[in-house]
């Protein structure tokens, strides 16, 4: 039993190496943008860039219906969409809304100083898919509420015998 679940944590790891994530970043301030994308990329995640609300939702909306046409997926297109709230054009409770209308089981993480706030607008959408991260907070912090929820998640999906893709595990950590 000992054996199984060291070669089971053997192989969450090497899928934390080998598959990183898709993610999707909506961030105003370019400096706080940079930074996430230049800590996200360290580690080897996929990173896809949005200045603002009205941004974020058409490239999440291409890339659904990429997906859609060339992959013949209804899955969400992102493993994870992160959003900050007050941005131009579009807030993040407002992309929020449509990303989740488009496919309601796309993990949100708001990065915002207005946590509170934005519970308050997303009182309807409140589910297990969104959560938010208050400002300020550390790179390594966010690093670890990122990835750590895909770690759990691969090592439970490992235990049933299923090691999943990251394409696959995305739609099990929402």
């Amino acid at each position: 039993m000992f054996e199984t679940k060291k070669l089971v944590l053997k192989r969450v790891f090497l899928l934390e190496i080998f598959m990183p994530l898709d993610i999707l970043i909506a961030e105003d301030n370019e400096f706080t943008a940079k930074q996430y994308k230049i800590a996200l990329e360290k580690r080897n995640h996929k990173v896809t860039m949005a200045k603002d609300g009205v941004e974020c939702i058409d490239y999440y909306i291409n890339e659904a219906k990429y997906d859609e046409l060339f992959r013949k997926s209804r899955a969400p297109p992102f493993d994870l969409v992160l959003l900050d709230h007050d941005m131009p054009r579009k807030t993040g409770a407002d992309a929020a809304r449509e990303i989740l209308e488009y496919r309601p089981s796309q993990r949100l993480i708001f990065l915002s100083a207005y946590g509170q706030g934005i519970m308050q607008k997303l009182q309807d959408l409140k589910d297990e898919t969104i959560q938010i991260i208050q400002k300020p907070f550390s790179l390594t912090f966010l690093i670890k509420k990122i990835e750590g929820s895909s770690i759990k998640n691969r090592i439970i999906n490992a235990q049933d015998g299923n090691v999943m893709t990251a394409t696959q595990d995305s739609a099990a950590i929402r």
